[in-house]
């Protein structure tokens, strides 16, 4: 079984970006998605007005993630697009990055932000069961950022195929990246394709610090990081990161 995933930081349409800001790269946006070909996408920063904007521009797709602030709608989303295909959502869950997951706008440790993982359960049309967590480290708790990553791991345990991506704000050889390696996850994308965050710039070698990670039941055929700009405008500060996988 063969899967496509990837993972976007498409910047919350609150931020105040002039030339770059969400009415004006929009759709940019939506055509970096439609590039990537993925069966899966986990997008982080999904304002509610974002939100409503993917749903319309893609009517077929199963969107799910709730709001960081209450559970339901308010705030940032990590949502998860499955596309129509092979892949069906069995079920979804938002947990927040805290001591106390269950807790809708819990803020953990030294985190700035509230900050969740949405964690999907996918089956394929022939019975198979996988895992996709998609989540947004908080960018300046490093006790958060560790501790995001021991939650992480203890949830993605077993022997359930996993898929774990987002934008970690953290670069590979940080703890929080290493806590995931130690738990058995392996980074799908190798390091010598670039970059993913370059704040507007479209630089291509800046920081990784957006990721796809993978238990040791799938395979990486292909990895890379997105740089395409539609029309030449850049769809967010962040490249995509994408992995094409097989299931053994």
């Amino acid at each position: 079984m063969k899967l496509r995933a990837a993972t976007f930081n498409i910047r919350n349409s609150s931020a105040p970006d002039g030339d770059n800001a969400w009415p004006v790269r929009r759709g940019a946006t939506v055509a970096a998605i439609e590039h990537l070909d993925a069966d899966v996408v986990g997008l982080q920063e999904v304002l509610p007005d974002q939100l409503e904007y993917l749903r319309w521009r893609f009517p077929k797709y199963e969107i799910v993630g709730a709001g960081r602030e209450d559970g339901m709608s308010a705030g940032e989303h990590s949502v998860v697009l499955v596309r129509p295909g092979d892949w069906r959502v069995e079920r979804h869950e938002t947990r927040w990055l805290s001591d106390d997951p269950g807790t809708p706008g819990s803020v953990g440790w030294d985190a700035d932000l509230t900050r969740i993982a949405t964690l999907v359960w996918l089956r394929h049309r022939n019975g198979t069961t996988i895992g996709v967590a998609n989540t947004h480290y908080d960018h300046a708790g490093e006790v958060a950022q560790l501790q995001s990553s021991r939650l992480i791991a203890r949830w993605v345990a077993g022997s359930l195929p996993w898929i774990v991506m987002g934008d970690l704000n953290a670069t590979p050889d940080s703890p929080p990246v290493k806590t995931l390696v130690d738990a058995g996850l392996r980074l799908a994308v190798p390091l010598a394709v670039g970059g993913s965050w370059h704040d507007f710039t479209g630089s291509e070698d800046d920081d990784r610090i957006d990721h796809i990670l993978v238990t040791s039941t799938w395979t990486v055929t292909d990895a890379a990081v997105a740089h395409y700009r539609p029309n030449g405008r850049l769809p967010s500060d962040h490249w995509p990161v994408v992995a094409s996988l097989e299931l053994q």
